[in-house]
């Protein structure tokens, strides 16, 4: 069963997300209802739930202070508001999906379908999807939902803030907005080196090293990055120089 938690300070609101939840997803385990920050960042750390339903507006509280005072790198955000206005913000704090009240059983249905996609992707549950192993792709939650992309046409993911960027070889930028480290730990087996506390590169396309103090290596997309001194060791010893 995954674990869910629902953030909502409205008693009403809460019942009708926990009956869509038990009607729509039997794999789905609601393990509590918090109706402020306090109560919300206890039941995370108690609990651990992999799905939080999180309500903006908790009376005189924000729902992003939540986050602020946990890691949400450990579970999945999917934003519940009333107010469109919220939409960046949702993203900026690497919400999987945004959704409006009342609630449209369909974007709930979507919206936990991108949260388990993310769930199977961070703890390597992988299926066969058409004639192309889903190992061989990475899902990156977006604004307007997942893009895929193949994980050997990765040159780089560099880190922006909160964010991740993805840099492709045709010169293409995709925003995450999962952060770096994440990243790190599902890339690290496909060949995936940290170079610098804000860059994750490709060894496959790394073209050449430049030493130096740290020194820097180019890419095969153009791109140049930089290597941290103490990230230096690390480098070498993968292309065994």
């Amino acid at each position: 069963m995954i674990k869910t938690l629902i953030v909502e300070d409205n008693k009403k609101s809460a019942e009708l997300l926990v009956n869509h939840i038990s009607n729509l997803f039997c794999d789905l385990q609601v393990v509590g209802v918090a109706k402020n920050v306090d109560e919300a960042v206890s039941l995370i750390y108690s609990e651990k739930p992999s799905i939080v339903f999180l309500d903006i507006n908790l009376q005189e509280e924000s729902g992003f202070d939540v986050l602020k005072r946990t890691n949400s790198d450990e579970f999945e955000v999917i934003v519940t508001t009333a107010y469109s206005e919220y939409s960046l913000q949702a993203i900026k704090a690497s919400a999987v999906d945004y959704i409006l009240k009342p609630y449209d059983v369909e974007e709930l249905k979507n919206a936990v379908k991108k949260a388990k996609a993310q769930l199977d992707l961070k703890y390597g549950k992988r299926e066969q999807q058409d004639s192309l192993s889903l190992n061989d792709r990475i899902f990156i939650p977006t604004l307007d939902g997942l893009i895929f992309l193949l994980i050997d046409d990765i040159v780089c993911v560099s880190a922006d803030t909160s964010y991740s960027e993805f840099h492709t070889m045709d010169g293409k930028k995709v925003v995450s907005s999962k952060g770096l480290s994440m990243y790190e730990d599902m890339l690290k087996p496909k060949l995936f080196v940290r170079v610098h506390k804000s860059h994750l590169v490709n060894l496959k396309h790394v073209k050449k090293y430049y030493r130096g103090r740290g020194g820097y290596v180019t890419m095969t997309n153009g791109m140049v990055v930089s290597v941290g001194e103490s990230k230096k060791d690390e480098l070498m010893k993968h292309l065994k120089m």
